[in-house]
């Protein structure tokens, strides 16, 4: 299993060398940059039973808001895309609720492919998001290549914060400097996430007060989280590389 949990155009300018510009949400058609399941598991939402499934964890409540999931995009694999699947997600880490079962269309196997906006999640709040694929497009094995949530983090649970700081400037280009201004009980360690979740910085310690200038130099242009962990409490601060 893997864990995964973003334009602009340039229109008349397109051509053969900008051509991964003008396509910015693009996807590969690669085999090997997908999910792919070709055994089901135990689910873990007991109402599914053995299945295809994949579960992304937020370490903290979320507010989710639109969905947009690329398909397995290989020309020989299209059918093993999901195209029913089923959404659970949990508040608490353990309880699951349904949200509902949804179609993803069939990638098309170009590398022009720009995935599918799923749907909307207006704000769900979630801890945990769990999809179970019900069937696929005929293949032997099931799975998709990529998803994409969009996270308001202008709404947080005050039961989660104990940890604030400064983050300046943002957006930054080589550097940008944290001041820890609030704490936890014990350590509080900061890294860098890219927006699905991935560690692209480990972390380290940071003191209360501390200022502590970040290199970025090696960070491609996007949108990061900033993380800040005292146990089992986290922190995310959205930042932005020019």
């Amino acid at each position: 299993m893997k864990k995964l949990i973003l334009l602009f155009s340039l229109s008349l300018l397109c051509s053969a060398m900008l051509f991964g510009q003008c396509l910015p949400d693009r996807h590969s058609s690669t085999w090997f940059d997908a999910w792919i399941s070709c055994e089901t598991s135990d689910n873990p939402n007991e109402l599914r039973g053995p299945s295809h499934w994949i579960e992304y964890d937020f370490n903290q409540i979320r507010y989710l808001n639109e969905l947009k999931i690329w398909n397995i995009n290989d020309p020989e694999m299209v059918s093993y895309g999901a195209q029913n699947i089923m959404i659970d997600y949990s508040e608490d880490g353990y309880n699951w609720q349904e949200y509902g079962q949804v179609v993803l269309p069939m990638a098309p196997g170009k590398n022009t492919y720009e995935g599918d906006e799923i749907l909307n999640f207006d704000n769900l709040r979630a801890k945990k998001l769990l999809i179970t694929i019900l069937d696929n497009y005929g293949g032997e094995c099931s799975g998709f290549a990529e998803l994409k949530i969009d996270i308001d983090t202008t709404k947080v649970d005050d039961d989660n914060i104990c940890i604030s700081a400064d983050i300046f400037p943002n957006p930054f280009k080589n550097e940008t400097n944290v001041i820890l201004k609030e704490k936890c009980l014990g350590d509080v360690l900061i890294g860098i996430e890219d927006i699905v979740g991935q560690v692209v910085r480990e972390e380290t310690v940071i003191n209360l007060y501390e200022t502590m200038t970040i290199n970025t130099k090696d960070l491609k242009s996007g949108v990061y989280f900033i993380s800040f962990r005292s146990g089992d409490f986290i922190t995310r601060y959205k930042v932005v590389k020019n």
